[in-house]
């Protein structure tokens, strides 16, 4: 595991604790302290590549081994409900590679049960939440006003920022939730949420990390929350071939296709430039979520530089629920060993058909992303 004493030396960004660092605004007054992850300028920086500046090449990032290091250290400590490395995984026979997993302690139910308990420390502070937050908690994110990103130990959180919580109840290594704790109570994607999730799979830049967004109408919660984990299996959407739906040369690279081959009707968006990319998917997002009837999951992968949304009927085929964007992307969980052994691809295939949005919808959604596309600019 790598302390933060260790990264302190690996790292020289890494500063240690001072009134000069530490020249930030403050949350309320709530009594937490918590290691603090902040962007460097230079990270989102100019050009066409604007936000997606890091190179594999470099070796494992400072905020890739801060993560880790912090999920390890709650897992070492019997923080988690299971150690989710001892779960078998397998790919299921067929063309299009899906992934199952059994986890006999997993439940559909934890996201209802992380808004209804995990949540409530946000909002508004009450200092009977005080202790469950601190548990949760492993970091914050937030933009600073330096050249380099640096870790800051131990100080009093800014006044905006994301909240880096550990999920008790894992699907893969190191999962985590996500949580823009400056906008808690706006339950709509922003394009500053989106922007600083993608800049944290950027500079995160491991190609097994990935950062779900779930907007289900069957859940109620009152705050804008995502998920990332590692996976150690490429997703089976993105392994497929794709249809070109829209190439914008005026937006530095933007392009949006269509997956093909695959159950489950999906878009991508791919883009080098982080303004661009993150400013299309969220008015794309936002347009969608005036219809309280929406349903859809966006999957960020490739280090920020692609994000793949779901669309999913209002009410699928009887007998059926919403898919976990997870499940979208093709990775399916299975508590029953019997199901677990007996999961083809067809039944797998079938529940993603049944939850998919219909031809003529799709093809409205596709001229709304081209109609935004075309309009959009970096910001």
């Amino acid at each position: 595991m790598v302390s933060v004493k260790q990264l302190e030396c690996e790292y020289p960004r890494v500063k240690s604790n001072t009134t000069e660092q530490c020249k930030c605004h403050q949350m309320p007054p709530i009594g937490i302290k918590a290691h603090l992850y902040q962007f460097g300028t230079a990270a989102i920086g100019s050009g066409s590549c604007y936000g997606f500046s890091s190179s594999r090449e470099e070796g494992q990032s400072l905020l890739d081994a801060f993560l880790l290091s912090q999920w390890e250290d709650r897992s070492w400590k019997g923080q988690l409900a299971y150690d989710v490395t001892m779960c078998e995984t397998k790919i299921v026979s067929g063309g299009t590679r899906l992934i199952a997993q059994l986890n006999e302690q997993w439940s559909s139910n934890v996201l209802t049960e992380f808004e209804n308990n995990a949540l409530q420390p946000l909002c508004p502070f009450k200092q009977s939440y005080i202790k469950t937050l601190r548990e949760n908690l492993l970091f914050c994110v937030a933009t600073g006003e330096k050249e380099c990103s640096e870790l800051v130990p131990s100080v009093i959180l800014p006044k905006d920022g994301t909240f880096i919580l550990i999920n008790v109840n894992p699907v893969e290594y190191g999962h985590v939730f996500l949580v823009p704790y400056d906008t808690h109570q706006r339950p709509f994607l922003g394009k500053r949420m989106l922007q600083l999730v993608a800049q944290i799979a950027a500079e995160v830049n491991n190609c097994s990390f990935r950062i779900s967004y779930e907007n289900n109408i069957s859940r109620h919660a009152d705050h804008t929350y995502f998920q990332a984990a590692y996976f150690a299996n490429t997703f089976p959407v993105e392994s497929l071939p794709t249809v070109n739906v829209y190439t914008g040369g005026v937006n530095k690279g933007l392009s949006v296709c269509e997956i093909a081959d695959y159950p489950l009707k999906a878009l991508l968006f791919m883009s080098k430039n982080m303004g661009v990319l993150v400013g299309v998917v969220t008015e794309i997002c936002l347009t969608l979520q005036k219809d309280e009837d929406t349903v859809f999951s966006l999957l960020v992968s490739d280090s920020g530089t692609k994000i793949f949304l779901f669309p999913q009927a209002h009410r699928p085929v009887s007998g059926s629920r919403h898919l976990s964007a997870w499940e979208c992307g093709g990775y399916f969980m299975y508590n029953r060993k019997s199901e677990f052994d007996g999961a083809s691809e067809m039944e797998l295939s079938k529940r993603m058909e049944s939850a998919s949005l219909g031809n003529e919808d799709f093809e409205a959604l596709k001229q709304l992303c081209c109609s935004i596309a075309m309009k959009a600019s970096p910001f």
